[in-house]
């Protein structure tokens, strides 16, 4: 009895140290960011980790007053492209992953294969062969284009969310409908897709933050100014002015944690319920 009980005291200390570990490992970079951004640049070089005593608002300034890279604009690009993309991935993942679900056929399911196979595939590697397939198109570079691949690139995740979740909504209810005269797609708008709330949550959490946060894409594939392309008009060819960087960094992550700290129970209900469905 003894030694269970030490046992479980045992498990509960390496419990806390690991939770302390990874909050540790989520805040440092935070930390870094905000103590950073109110430094001058050879201050940050030499000393990352101080406190900015005094704070130093010439980089937070030099951003605002930058004309040809307007901070207003890049947000404006980031923005729309939530707006597009967001939305745009919830109607046609959620429609594709019902038939996923509800079809049993051959090409259905090699449909859902296929769109599982884009997990395995890391997504830099698609950049070559997509640009030959723009130039081929003689597409133009824009958002327009942003919001195409964004939303492709959201197809294998979503789906694989959604088809899983609709696979434990009872088949009765489409059945009660349709005795009732409702036709598919009354159906799966009416009664099933109020039901994926927590999965719709899940979705738009990770695709907003992969949209948001996603470098190389708007710079290499639509030549569009973000908020997180900001940060690469800092860096020079041999050298790189640090208090802006840091600066365009705090201008990134500043909108995420307030809307984390505005939506936090939907933050936490989302992916908690949308992990336990599937």
């Amino acid at each position: 009895m003894h030694s269970y009980r030490l046992r479980q005291q045992l498990l509960k200390v390496l419990r806390i140290v690991a939770l302390i570990l990874l909050g540790v490992f989520f805040i440092v970079p935070i930390y870094l960011i905000l103590v950073n951004a109110f430094k001058e640049s050879g201050q940050v070089m030499t000393s990352p980790l101080t406190l900015p005593i005094p704070p130093v608002i010439d980089s937070i300034l030099s951003i605002l007053k930058n004309k040809s890279n307007s901070v207003l604009g890049m947000y404006k690009n980031s923005v729309i492209l939530l707006i597009c993309v967001v939305p745009l991935s919830i109607v046609f993942n959620s429609m594709a992953s019902y038939y996923l679900a509800r079809n049993g056929s051959r090409f259905s399911k090699a449909l859902h294969i296929y769109f599982l196979m884009g997990l395995m595939v890391p997504y830099v590697i698609v950049y070559i062969p997509l640009a030959l397939v723009v130039r081929a198109l003689k597409l133009s570079f824009g958002i327009p284009l942003l919001v195409l691949i964004f939303l492709a690139a959201t197809v294998p995740f979503s789906t694989f969310m959604y088809t899983n979740f609709i696979k434990t909504v009872p088949k009765e209810l489409e059945e009660a409908a349709a005795i009732d005269g409702a036709g598919k797609f009354y159906s799966f708008w009416h009664i099933i897709f109020p039901l994926l709330k927590p999965c719709t949550a899940t979705i738009v959490i990770f695709n907003g933050l992969g949209v948001w946060n996603d470098f190389q894409t708007p710079l290499l594939m639509g030549q569009v100014k973000t908020i997180t392309v900001g940060i690469y008009t800092a860096i020079g060819p041999y050298s790189a002015d640090w208090g802006l960087v840091f600066g365009y960094l705090l201008f990134a992550v500043v909108p995420v944690i307030i809307a984390y700290l505005l939506l936090q129970k939907q933050f936490v209900a989302g992916l908690t319920s949308g992990a336990t469905k599937g």
